[in-house]
């Protein structure tokens, strides 16, 4: 190569590493003014649209005086009569220009953080913080801007069957949970076990009210708020499996009579346990799917019983003895001979029973090496490219985090994909409040629709311990 195409090669190298963003340098601001902007300049809160985008505001980058330090921003919203101590105080971070809201998102913010009543107008105040990673340089506060924003009457998140023919009858504190149907907002299903007998929906355990009742019809519903109210409830006329849907937007809900799971326990029984019955785990997501993840290293034959230390009860077995380790492997079921198992060398597995499909999956798992948060409940926000890493233990599958969480969204990335088309542990559903115990998550797998998230409602010091392998978390608040 001649020498002066190498002299232009290197110097093109050497500009494209001076503009990478690798250790958070900002290199070209030396005096832009730091301005803060709403794509709206009034917004009223729309129920119907949860989860549509309700406003944003964006800033410009401000000026780090040409020194090529860093920026970290903060973004502040308040009362009109504020002065931003109290109000909402966001730290969004580096290389990050703007805070987007969804409906219900900022009227839960609203109405629990600044105290608004439904369906009230307010005006509010925001402005943004950059902070120059030098002590010697002072930080810049935009312009103070207005905004009026309506609320609207909340929806409830969560829903509940109680009534005599529910599984748990008219007991308020112990009513039967609805789980929200992934990527429709405010949509709830449930199959199971229903008697005869009457039913409605009630929104919170141990409180009656509010309720949804039966409306005009049997696929209509009816929010009930006092005891005056009507309180027609469904009737169920023939005990059995039901299906139940309710969309709390259209108000609408059906009720069909059909097949649920055959089984709601499963156990692991074979040599690696001793020959033990081991209890499988439902899928949050699907009672007709079951998990077991374990070290399984003393290998050997195993099946799956239906019937916890029942020896000659039906079992699930595999259509082949001695049939390995696999993916969509046929499973089918019978009691007594002949005694087909499946087979697996030593080794850490997950294995995954579909009873819908009579389909099972036996992997051996390779942990993930690292494990990042991310959401706006992190300091991190929703920048994936800088997710806050937890640490290892010594167990190579469980991993731990303590540190401060604001009010927002959390899940687990395990990639850091830039496209977010990468691998996740999610909630069992939507905006999962942690119960500071032990409780299942999810393994999202790339391209799959679910995306729940826990939603922490009071930010503080948390301490987090996940376990991969078991796929359980505790989120924990000091």
């Amino acid at each position: 190569m001649k020498p002066f195409k190498i002299i232009g090669l290197l110097t093109m190298l050497l500009l494209a590493w001076s503009c990478t963003d690798e250790d958070n340098t900002e290199y070209n601001k030396g005096g832009q003014p730091l301005v803060v902007s709403a794509s709206k300049e009034s917004v009223e809160l729309d129920a119907l649209n949860p989860s549509s985008e309700a406003i944003k505001f964006a800033w410009t980058s401000g000026t780090n005086n040409g020194t090529g330090l860093a920026i970290d921003y903060v973004f502040q919203l308040d009362r009109q009569d504020g002065d931003f101590e109290d109000g909402i105080s966001l730290e969004i971070g580096r290389n990050i220009y703007e805070k987007s809201y969804k409906n219900e998102e900022l009227n839960d913010l609203l109405i629990e953080k600044f105290g608004m009543a439904p369906s009230a107008g307010a005006t509010f105040q925001y402005r943004v913080i950059a902070k120059v990673a030098s002590e010697n340089i002072e930080s810049q506060i935009s312009p103070v801007q207005a905004i009026n924003i309506k609320t609207h009457k909340p929806i409830t998140k969560t829903l509940y069957i109680i009534g005599g023919a529910a599984p748990n009858g008219w007991n308020a504190g112990d009513a039967t949970e609805m789980k929200p149907v992934t990527n429709t907002p405010k949509a709830f299903s449930w199959t199971g076990a229903l008697s005869t007998g009457e039913l409605k929906f009630i929104t919170t355990l141990g409180e009656f009210l509010p309720s949804y009742n039966k409306g005009e019809n049997e696929t209509k519903l009816v929010l009930r708020e006092t005891d005056n109210d009507q309180d027609d409830k469904f009737v169920i006329t023939e005990g059995g499996t039901y299906t139940i849907k309710v969309n709390l937007i259209s108000m609408t809900v059906s009720i069909t009579r059909g097949e649920g799971p055959e089984f709601t326990e499963l156990w692991f029984v074979g040599n690696p346990s001793g020959w033990s019955f081991k209890p499988m785990t439902v899928d949050p997501l699907d009672p007709f799917v079951f998990h077991y993840n374990d070290d399984l290293s003393a290998g050997g034959d195993f099946k799956i019983g239906t019937v916890a230390g029942s020896w000659d009860a039906v079992f699930l077995r595999p259509v082949t003895d001695q049939q390995s380790a696999g993916t969509k492997l046929d499973v089918d079921k019978w009691a007594g001979d002949p005694d087909y198992k499946w087979n697996i060398s030593g080794g850490v597995y997950k294995i995954r029973l579909d009873t819908r499909d009579m389909k099972i999956d036996i992997v051996p798992f390779t942990p993930f090496a690292m494990i990042y948060m991310i959401g706006d409940a992190t300091s991190s926000g929703w920048d994936i490219a800088n997710a806050a890493p937890m640490t290892v233990s010594s167990d190579p599958y469980i991993f731990t985090w303590t540190g401060t969480l604001n009010t927002g969204e959390l899940k687990f990335t395990l990639d850091k994909q830039s496209d977010w088309n990468g691998a996740w542990f999610i909630a069992g559903e939507a905006d999962k409040n942690p119960t500071g115990e032990v409780e299942n998550i999810v393994y999202n797998y790339p391209g799959a629709g679910a995306d729940y998230k826990w939603r922490i409602s009071a930010g503080g010091t948390y301490t987090i311990e996940l376990n991969q392998l078991k796929e359980t978390v505790i989120i924990k608040k000091q």
